[in-house]
């Protein structure tokens, strides 16, 4: 048997809406998960939010230009281009280019290599 939330729906929805919490936030103040929470909204008739940023083009010269020419921190890089470091870090894979230190480590095994065939 499903336990109810303690909540009603006018409360919740209250909660959600008008003083902006998250799922998350109403899930650990109410102790049971955000999706749990979701649900109830939903059983409510609350429409909720996107989790979802809104998408953003990538803006694919500046981008390469900053990450491999001026090889700033992902987080420089964020705050330039206005957007998250979660955000730049996904351009960089979309845009097939290696993490700063898978790159550091291929060229330390390329390094050790070749001085390790060094006569």
């Amino acid at each position: 048997m499903k336990k109810q939330l303690p909540i009603s729906c006018d409360e919740l929805q209250r909660l959600y809406l008008e003083e902006g919490l998250s799922m998350v936030a109403l899930a650990r103040q109410l102790g049971c998960s955000a999706p749990t929470i979701g649900r109830r909204l939903r059983e409510c008739g609350v429409t909720t939010r996107s989790g979802r940023f809104e998408r953003r083009e990538i803006p694919y010269a500046a981008f390469i230009h900053l990450y491999l020419e001026e090889r700033l921190s992902l987080r420089v890089i964020a705050e330039r281009l206005g957007v998250s470091v979660g955000t730049v870090n996904n351009w960089r894979r979309v845009c097939g280019l290696p993490g700063r230190r898978a790159a550091r480590r291929n060229d330390e095994q390329r390094t050790g290599a070749a001085a390790s065939e060094a006569p």
